[in-house]
């Protein structure tokens, strides 16, 4: 099974673990967008931007192997998002206004 390119043909079997750290990275991020939007997990919390963060930060990783413009962009997006979440959760928690 093979996942086309224009100039080669990636067969899972030949992904490296930078690849798979892609692929855990995209699990993170979709994993904490599901526990949000089923209840499981509040957005307001640091859990789910540290999940995006991570998440985030593995497929950048993986995007150094095989670099991809749109993809890199939405990631680094996904970074500052978070990055900026958690800076304010800390300032809140910080002044006494921890949700």
């Amino acid at each position: 099974m093979g996942i086309g390119n224009d100039d080669e043909d990636v067969v899972l079997s030949d992904m490296t673990l930078i690849d798979w750290l892609g692929v855990l990275g995209s699990i993170l991020i979709a994993g904490a967008y599901l526990a949000v939007t089923r209840g499981w997990m509040d957005a307001a919390r640091p859990a789910f931007n540290l999940l995006n963060l991570g998440g985030a930060a593995l497929v950048l990783l993986s995007l150094w192997h095989r670099p991809n413009a749109g993809a890199i962009l939405i990631e680094v997006l996904w970074v500052c998002i978070a990055v900026a979440a958690l800076v304010r959760w800390a300032m809140r928690r910080r002044a006494g206004n921890s949700p």
